[in-house]
């Protein structure tokens, strides 16, 4: 008499374990979930386009002083990146914050898959929001009294501005993720934050060498890119600007990778 042959278990996934495909999905939708996620990125777009709505219908804004739609738009990125800025930390330090940090790593032993996947979807939040919110308020723009008298030419100098902005914020979000994950503390980290990105403006009367450091500060990015060409000619005769634009735009992208690079040496290293 044979043995009756074991039932074949269906149903059971062909790969086991966490792949990055999966901690990456699960690390988007765990993200969007997030009340203050969704909150924070909606933030960011209705201050864009409110702003350049009002501003653009108020009677005392005249279009001589900007000339193109995107130098009136992106004339407000110093004011309006807070919100992904915060984006930037609640992201890196919520499950921290939230005590909740300790279950996604019994999951996903792998810190620094863990750590890859969340700085991938950080940096994909950030590109849609800072799209989406510079289209929109260039749309306000448009359908404000003032929209027909400014200029919609892509020049260098427009096209600069558009991707410059855009690359600037994703760059200043993803660093304020990595400060977030490696203070570890949501109220400390929007501190630090803050301190970094309104330093610039507050060393504007510095003396030369150190007005210097400070245009290499992250904040300092976001005035150079959306700058005029007179401006940043004018800046440059002066000796008050360390870096053009572009490489500007590259500091803030090394202060970003630098800073997530040193809170995953922190995760890996220490307890959580």
């Amino acid at each position: 008499m044979t043995a009756a042959a074991l039932p074949v278990p269906v149903g059971l996934p062909a790969r086991r374990g966490a792949t990055f495909g999966r901690v990456l999905t699960s690390e988007w939708f765990k993200a969007w979930g997030l009340r203050s996620v969704r909150w924070t990125v909606a933030c960011m777009v209705l201050l864009g386009t409110g702003m350049a709505f009002l501003s653009g219908n108020d009677p005392l804004v005249g279009a001589d002083g900007y000339g193109s739609i995107a130098y009136f738009v992106t004339s407000t990125l110093p004011i309006t990146q807070f919100p992904l800025l915060l984006l930037g930390v609640l992201l890196g330090s919520g499950e921290f914050s939230s005590r909740s940090a300790g279950s996604t790593f019994v999951a996903v032993p792998d810190r620094t898959l863990v750590l890859v996947a969340k700085t991938a979807v950080t940096t994909a939040i950030a590109a849609v929001t800072a799209v989406t919110a510079l289209g929109l308020s260039a749309a306000a723009t448009l359908v404000s009294g003032i929209g027909p008298a400014l200029s919609v030419t892509l020049t260098a100098e427009t096209t600069r501005m558009w991707v410059g902005s855009a690359l600037y914020l994703v760059a200043a979000t993803v660093f304020c993720f990595g400060l977030g994950m490696l203070l570890r503390r949501s109220t400390a980290a929007i501190l630090v934050a803050f301190i970094i990105y309104v330093l610039d403006f507050a060393l504007l009367a510095a003396p030369d060498g150190v007005g210097m450091v400070a245009d290499l500060l992250p904040g300092h990015t976001g005035q150079v890119v959306t700058a005029t060409d007179e401006q940043i000619a004018l800046m440059q005769e002066v000796g008050s600007l360390a870096a053009d634009p572009w490489t500007s735009l590259a500091v803030a992208a090394t202060w970003a990778v630098a800073m997530t690079l040193v809170a995953g040496l922190r995760l890996r290293r220490h307890d959580i």
